[in-house]
């Protein structure tokens, strides 16, 4: 089979010049570029900007016959996009200012095309998704619990252990149980952050901590339970000494808040606020210090992740799922007094 070699830009100025300046026939500047008729025809009436138009309103232009040409390579090495301008540019502002996965994309913007699509396009390198990062999914290792566990728990650990957690806990069934975990900086750098992290509505808040001292946790979880009463009922963390502490403890017992404490080297017992650490680890990466994060900062982050759409949501936001929770819950207080005025 004979190879086919495109026509070059040097090929077009002879067509152009034999053509319009020489009047040769189309059949003759093939003989003398030794390319079919067929091959010439076709360059001369489709390769231009107009070729429903004849070609003595809309001539034969060489420099932009050789650049159209380039961008037909370029589109069949993408592949047919089937995606409008438009759409592209709504898929390149959702990754690279909302930071969207294509899932997200794909289940929450109108008109754009769907996942499978837009992974196509990421391999093609299509320009809307130059700046597209993927997400990093590790295989979890196998669990050390019952090789590092200890055999002889104290009473108190037995009693507050993620075994005592109801079933309808486990599986989401209601709102107000979280999860807690700490972020931390380098080695040597006390300050960190902790993550509040509703298991049902995958809502999430940041706090920043100076450092891990008792006081400094004691006024952070009391914060944040004077911001959410009456909606945080019980708390899923591991067992740091941060959390175990006396004064933390009596602190969720005066709020009247149950918690439960996950199994030694057992990080994937509170697996959802894992997940969240790991969104939260692309805007402060490991290695970097969070001595100067700011409030500011803190939020910003916060109000990008809670605006993530969830397939596991239904593709609604976490933000949209807690607002939801707390509207039927006022609607349940006011039914309450005004049965207790009638009464």
């Amino acid at each position: 089979m004979k190879s086919y070699k495109r026509l070059s830009r040097s090929e077009r100025y002879y067509i152009y010049v034999w053509y319009y300046e020489q009047k040769i026939s189309l059949r003759q500047i093939a003989l003398r570029l030794q390319r079919t008729p067929k091959t010439i025809y076709d360059e001369v009436h489709h390769n231009r900007r107009r070729p429903d138009v004849s070609l003595d309103k809309i001539p034969y232009d060489p420099e932009y016959a050789d650049w159209l040409a380039a961008q037909n390579r370029i589109n069949r090495n993408y592949g047919k996009l089937h995606a409008s301008n438009g759409a592209l540019k709504r898929v390149q502002k959702a990754v690279e200012e909302k930071h969207w996965t294509i899932p997200m994309i794909a289940h929450s913007l109108k008109n754009v095309p769907s996942a499978t699509t837009l992974y196509r396009y990421l391999k093609k390198r299509v320009p809307a998704l130059l700046n597209y990062k993927k997400r990093k999914y590790h295989i979890r290792p196998v669990s050390m619990r019952e090789a590092m566990r200890s055999h002889h728990e104290s009473d108190f650990m037995q009693a507050h252990s993620i075994d005592q957690r109801p079933q309808a806990i486990n599986q989401r069934r209601n709102f107000g149980h979280w999860e807690m975990d700490c972020i931390d900086s380098p080695q040597g750098v006390k300050a960190s952050l902790l993550v509040f992290y509703e298991r049902k509505s995958r809502y999430m808040e940041l706090m920043k901590l100076d450092s891990k001292r008792v006081s400094a946790m004691h006024d952070a979880i009391e914060q944040f339970l004077t911001r959410h009463p009456n909606q945080v009922q019980s708390v899923t963390t591991d067992r740091g000494h941060e959390f175990t502490n006396l004064d933390v403890m009596m602190l969720f017992e005066k709020w009247q808040v149950t918690v439960y404490f996950t199994h030694a080297y057992s990080p994937a017992e509170k697996g959802g606020i894992e997940r969240i650490n790991r969104d939260i680890r692309r805007f402060f990466p490991k290695g970097q210090s969070l001595t100067k994060t700011t409030l500011v900062a803190l939020r910003a982050v916060q109000d990008i992740i809670n605006h993530y759409p969830k397939a596991v949501l239904n593709w609604q936001t976490p933000q949209q799922c807690y607002r939801q929770f707390l509207q039927s819950q006022r609607a349940r207080q006011k039914k309450r007094q005004h049965r207790s005025q009638l009464a």
